[in-house]
C-alpha cells in the first residue's frame, strides 16, 4: 500500500547532516522536514545556539506557526517568549522580530505557503525557503 502521509523522526542523530542549512552569521540552522512546491507551505526544524538571533524585523508572506520543543526563544520588541510547549502563531505581513535565543532553542516551524516576498538580508539564496509572489494568488 503506498501512501502520502510522512513520518519523520525528530531524534537530531539520525537527521541527515547534509540536509541541515547553517546561519553561521546568526547561530541557528535549519531543517526541512517537508516542502510544498505548489504552495510554498513548509515545516521545518530550527536550531538555534544559546545567543543566536534573527536581526531585525520582517514580515512573512503566509501565516507562519512555531512550536517550542526545548529552550527559550524570544522575540525582543513584543516581549514574547517561546518555551518548551508554547505555540506561537504570526499572521501573513505582520511584523515581528528581531529574536533571541535566550537557551539552545530546538523549534518546529510552519508556514501554509510561501515564507517571503523577498529575501531578508539573513538569507541566502539557498537558506531562504520559498519566496512566492507566484503562488500568492
Amino acid at each position: 500500500m503506498i501512501t502520502k502521509e510522512l513520518l519523520v523522526d525528530l531524534d537530531l542523530d539520525k537527521l541527515d547532516p547534509e540536509k541541515w542549512i547553517d546561519f553561521p552569521d546568526y547561530g541557528f540552522r535549519q531543517y526541512f522536514l517537508w516542502q510544498n512546491p505548489d504552495t510554498g507551505g513548509s515545516v521545518a526544524l530550527l536550531d538555534f545556539a544559546e545567543g543566536a538571533r534573527v536581526p531585525v524585523k520582517h514580515t512573512h508572506a503566509s501565516n507562519q506557526f512555531m512550536y517550542c520543543i526545548e529552550g527559550e526563544y524570544e522575540y525582543t520588541d513584543s516581549n514574547l517568549v517561546l518555551r518548551p510547549g508554547s505555540f506561537y502563531m504570526n499572521p501573513k505581513d505582520h511584523p515581528h522580530g528581531p529574536t533571541l535565543a535566550r537557551k539552545r532553542s530546538l523549534l518546529i516551524e510552519m508556514y501554509d505557503g510561501p515564507h517571503y516576498y523577498e529575501k531578508p538580508v539573513y538569507h541566502t539564496e539557498k537558506t531562504v525557503g520559498t519566496l512566492g509572489l507566484d503562488k500568492l494568488k
